[in-house]
């Protein structure tokens, strides 16, 4: 079961105790685009005072792993507090939506598997979502992206 944090404090608290890491927020389904979720995830590094932002938009429909079929950005935030300002601000999470050690139910999600008949859909979706993903749809230019999975090295 999830155990939620109560307040800001308590999540800053939970971070400083174990300094680096990943913490998954939340898997949504995408409306828009079928077959799709949207994952919102903090990476952190309490000794370098990095905060990022983590979105991964990942087609579940095509891949149940969710290995291949992902689009990410990563933000960079100044504090914790602007993450969390952030989040609240545009994807109405606060502390207490967030879990110490987030388990999602893979059943409220679609998958290859259960969901086979409608793989057409899903792929027609997943080509919608990467040429709006291109065209710079999901980016939030307010912030400071640190890393674009369509990034060319």
């Amino acid at each position: 079961m999830n155990k939620y944090f109560t307040s800001r404090a308590e999540l800053a608290d939970h971070l400083e105790k174990k300094q680096q890491g990943h913490l998954l927020i939340r898997y949504s389904n995408m409306p828009d685009y079928a077959g799709m979720v949207l994952g919102i995830g903090i990476i952190f590094d309490l000794r370098k005072n990095k905060y990022e932002l983590d979105l991964e938009w990942i087609s579940f429909g095509l891949d149940l792993y969710a290995e291949n079929l992902l689009e990410n950005y990563l933000y960079k935030f100044e504090s914790l507090e602007e993450l969390l300002d952030y989040l609240e601000s545009t994807y109405s999470i606060s502390p207490s939506d967030i879990a110490s050690n987030f388990k999602h139910n893979p059943e409220q999600f679609p998958n290859p598997i259960k969901n086979a008949d409608q793989k057409a859909e899903f792929e027609k979706a997943w080509t919608k979502f990467q040429e709006d993903f291109s065209k710079g749809l999901f980016l939030d230019t307010s912030l400071t992206l640190v890393y674009s999975s369509q990034q060319k090295d």
